[in-house]
């Protein structure tokens, strides 16, 4: 077997129960690995009315076959479980290189199970796997807890951890690995500490088997050019995720005070550029990565002097933290994004939740008795970090925020529900599908809530095409037509991505994605057959979904997002109406092969060797 380390590692914390599995090679066939292996051991094992944060639930991590070979940007893992955050499909991703070393330990990924007595830790050394006493790490962020356990038990292991928010089981914990890179959304970090489990500590040295590497490097050599060549590769490779932020300021795609604004006169002191000059003091990369995205951030005065961050802000916490908070400074920028890091929290639905807090109180739905000593208001870095605190540990108003703000403004109500940006329980993220109609459809229908990362429709809206995948056309931004069958077909591809698992800021084309598989694992694929395995993939979860309760109902949007106009900015007071969500849905349930409701029908199942029943 080439590609593939063949094992899967099962691990009950309950009765310390450790096996391997051989991966089944018709399994590969239909799902690839990855996410996609991911969904079907999650559909095929995880009961869709079980409690997301019992003992019941299990939290999936897996590789693709790509992942550590010598294809670039293939450090990734995917992790997966039923969410605390949406009690739907949940899933995240990380990068760096905790995944490749679990595979030269042998292992395709692992399956957690029940939940330890007390506080416990995994140790993966090629075949010795052990369950250690985490009882000293627990409370400890998780910076500190990766640097402890390096160590303690050498600097050659690479650590996946959760901070004190996991512990806690703040729904929207996240898990980190590699000094700061974090699998972030829809809640694996509380599903972790649920289960008491605070790091995976692995380390490996099997070589993982590629089919033909000279051909592989070949191939690269050629390709090369036309990859680095990529408009978005190139600005990421200069300026970090964040080199896009004025240019999608200029669309209108930027939230700004909870998405009630289209213009902000302060948005170029976080741009990327300023972000750069006065904060960046290097850029590193993950495993065999050409680009270099991650940037290494020093702040050199005020409050905050000497803070260091090997990994700093990307643009979506830019704009969380920043824009969307009315938040120009920087230095809390940096601060806050490492206050979320020390306690394990996804960066995005922390500042969802804080700007849904404070718009709650400036218009008097939150009262000063339950806002506590917090100053709520617009800007000021007290209250940003002392929020991130707050909800970190769960005291006072934290403690209702941590829920998520969909479980919040249910608590609160008072109407709040209005104000509270997400989608199935997933906050959104820092992109305004105002200025982009495609993208408030891929909100809506993406399978963990509301997801930016699944389809990048926004990127064919703003000019791309992909021949590979049969779009031609230029897509009107404000316009619906064709926005379902584009993003179907585009979601399908990302499975894939997330299945092998490649990068997406890799701007490779389709086409020569079967070849570089099969040339990993000798196993002959066509982009035809690919696509199809993504369909498949994406089906599954859907599937998934669909037992847990969800219906054409929740493939919605935010009240504001269908009926508040902003009439400054790069919108020009769009929305996107129920009508144009309606008929973008429609075509989209078609173009899916689902019923009006949204469910898979029969024939579609049976087309997909999908033998299931939703």
């Amino acid at each position: 077997m080439y590609g593939y380390m063949g094992k899967i590692l099962r691990i009950n914390l309950h009765s310390n129960s450790i096996k391997t599995e051989n991966l089944g090679e018709e399994d590969l066939k239909k799902f690839i690995g990855g996410v996609g292996l991911a969904a079907k051991i999650i559909y095929d094992e995880v009961n869709p009315e079980v409690d997301p944060l019992s003992s019941e639930n299990k939290l999936v991590f897996m590789t693709g076959p790509l992942t550590g070979t010598l294809v670039p940007c293939t450090g990734r893992y995917v992790v997966c479980a039923k969410s605390p955050l949406t009690n739907t499909w949940g899933e995240s991703h990380s990068s760096g290189f905790w995944a490749r070393e679990l595979k030269r330990a042998g292992y395709d990924g692992i399956i957690v199970e029940g939940r330890s007595e007390k506080p416990s830790f995994l140790v993966i050394s090629d075949e010795e796997v052990d369950v250690k006493d985490a009882g000293e790490l627990w409370g400890m962020g998780s910076l500190e807890t990766e640097e402890i356990l390096k160590k303690r038990l050498g600097e050659d292991f690479r650590i996946a951890c959760i901070g004190p928010a996991g512990e806690r089981l703040v729904r929207f914990a996240s898990i980190l690995n590699d000094e700061g890179r974090v699998a972030g959304r829809s809640g694996m970090g509380a599903v972790m500490g649920s289960k008491n489990l605070k790091a995976i500590a692995v380390k490996g040295t099997r070589e993982i088997p590629v089919k033909d590497p000279e051909r592989i490097k070949s191939i690269l050599r050629r390709i090369y050019p036309q990859i680095m060549s990529f408009p978005t590769t190139q600005i990421f490779a200069s300026y970090g995720t964040s080199g896009e932020m004025m240019m999608l300021y200029e669309y209108g795609d930027i939230p700004i005070k909870n998405f009630m604004l289209g213009k902000w006169e302060k948005i170029s002191s976080i741009s990327g550029e300023t972000y750069n000059k006065m904060m960046v003091k290097g850029k590193r990369a993950c495993w065999n990565c050409p680009i270099s995205c991650w940037r290494y951030v020093k702040i050199e005065d005020g409050p905050f002097a000497g803070l260091e961050l090997k990994r700093g802000p990307e643009y979506e916490t830019l704009a969380s933290l920043g824009s969307l908070l009315l938040n120009d400074r920087l230095d809390v920028i940096v601060k806050a994004n490492h206050l979320c890091n020390h306690y394990g929290m996804d960066t995005i639905s922390t500042g969802v939740c804080i700007a849904f807090s404070i718009e709650c109180y400036e218009k008097g739905i939150i009262t000063g008795q339950e806002k506590g000593d917090l100053n709520l208001e617009w800007g000021n870095p007290e209250t940003i970090l002392k929020l991130i605190e707050f909800i970190g540990e769960r005291k006072g108003l934290g403690n209702i925020l941590a829920e998520g703000v969909k479980r919040a403004s249910e608590i609160i109500g008072k109407g709040s529900e209005k104000l509270a940006m997400h989608v199935k329980g997933l906050e959104i993220p820092m992109h305004d599908p105002r200025a982009f109609k495609g993208m408030g459809l891929q909100y809506a229908v993406s399978n963990r809530g509301a997801c930016h990362l699944q389809g990048l429709i926004h990127r064919i809206e703003q000019g791309e095409r992909m021949p590979d995948l049969k779009i031609y056309e230029r897509l009107n931004r404000f316009d619906v037509k064709d926005k379902g069958r584009v993003l179907a077909a585009l979601q399908n591809w990302h499975e894939i991505l997330e299945s092998l698992i490649i990068c997406k800021f890799l701007g490779i084309a389709p086409g020569h994605i079967p070849g570089l598989y099969t040339l990993v694992t000798g196993i002959p694929m066509s982009l035809e057959k690919l696509l199809e395995a993504g369909e498949r993939i994406y089906t599954l979860k859907r599937m998934f979904n669909v037992r847990c309760g969800i219906t054409r109902e929740d493939d919605t949007l935010p009240y504001r997002l269908t009926n508040e106009r902003l009439e400054e900015g790069g919108t020009l007071g769009n929305t996107i109406s129920p009508e144009e969500l309606n008929m973008m849905l429609n075509e989209y349930y078609m173009a899916r092969g689902w019923d009006e409701r949204g469910v898979p029908k029969d024939e579609t199942l049976k087309n997909l060797g999908l033998h299931y029943s939703p």
